[in-house]
C-alpha cells in the first residue's frame, strides 16, 4: 500500500493490526474443541461465562483430556490476541480523536486498557479452573476462581460493547462508510445490556455474536474511512 494510501485513510495503518489477530483466530481454532454448549455456539465462550461448578462440569466433563489441553493451549494464544486487538482499539481511538475532532474519544484508549487487562486476568481465571477440574493441584478448588471469572468477563465484553458504542459517535461525524458503521456499533451496546439485566443464555450469546461482528467491521472499515473534506 502506498503512502498516498495511509494519508487519505488515515485508520488503516492500525487495521494492519487485523492481520495478527487473523492469524491468531486462525491458531486458537485449531486447538479450542469446536462443539457448542448450553445454547452458545462457542465452547469457549460458554466457559467464560460460567457462573456455577456444575456449569463447569457441563462444559468439560464431555470432553477428553486433550481437548481440555487444547483449550489451556488456545487461551495461551489468546494473550497474543488480545494485546493485538487492543491495540487496534486504542489506535483507533487515538485517530479518532483528531480526524473527528473529538476530544473525548480519548476515553476510548483508557478503554482499551481496561479490556486487555480485564481479558488478562479474565484468561487467568480459565487457566486456574481448567488445572482444578484436571486434578493437576489437588488443593485446587474451582469455586473460588468463579466468581473473578464473572467479573473479569463481564468488564471485558460490557468495555467492548462500550468502546463501540464509543466509536459511533465519532463515526457518525464521517464519510458514509463511517456513517454506517457508526450504526452498527450502537447495537452490541443495547444488546450488553439486555445480556447483563437478563443473564439469558441466548441473550448472552447475542451480544457476544454482535461485538464480534462489530469490532471485525470496524477493522475492515477503517481500511477505507476517509475524513470529510
Amino acid at each position: 500500500m502506498s503512502t498516498h494510501f495511509f494519508q487519505d485513510r488515515p485508520f488503516a495503518k492500525g487495521a494492519l493490526l487485523v492481520i495478527p489477530i487473523m492469524l491468531c483466530v486462525f491458531v486458537m481454532g485449531k486447538h479450542f474443541p469446536q462443539v457448542g454448549v448450553s445454547g452458545f455456539s462457542k465452547l469457549i465462550i460458554a466457559f467464560e461465562f460460567a457462573k456455577t461448578t456444575g456449569d463447569i462440569h457441563q462444559i468439560l466433563g464431555p470432553l477428553q483430556p486433550a481437548q481440555i489441553d487444547g483449550i489451556d493451549r488456545g487461551n495461551y494464544v489468546d494473550f497474543a490476541f488480545m494485546l493485538f486487538y487492543a491495540a487496534f482499539i486504542f489506535l483507533f481511538f487515538k485517530v479518532a480523536k483528531t480526524v473527528f475532532g473529538i476530544k473525548e474519544l480519548a476515553i476510548g484508549q483508557v478503554l482499551a486498557v481496561v479490556i486487555f487487562f480485564s481479558d488478562m486476568l479474565e484468561n487467568m481465571q480459565l487457566l486456574h479452573i481448567t488445572k482444578a477440574y484436571r486434578g493437576d493441584s489437588p488443593n485446587l478448588e474451582i469455586d473460588p476462581f468463579l466468581f473473578q471469572l464473572q467479573l473479569f468477563t463481564w468488564l471485558k465484553w460490557l468495555g467492548l460493547g462500550l468502546a463501540l458504542l464509543l466509536a459511533s459517535f465519532g463515526l457518525q461525524k464521517g464519510d458514509w462508510v463511517a456513517k454506517m458503521m457508526a450504526v452498527i456499533c450502537v447495537f452490541p451496546f443495547l444488546l450488553s445490556i439486555i445480556a447483563l439485566i437478563t443473564g439469558a443464555t441466548p441473550w448472552i450469546e447475542r451480544f457476544t455474536q454482535s461485538i464480534f461482528i462489530g469490532l471485525a467491521g470496524l477493522m475492515i472499515a477503517s481500511f477505507f474511512i476517509r475524513p470529510k473534506s
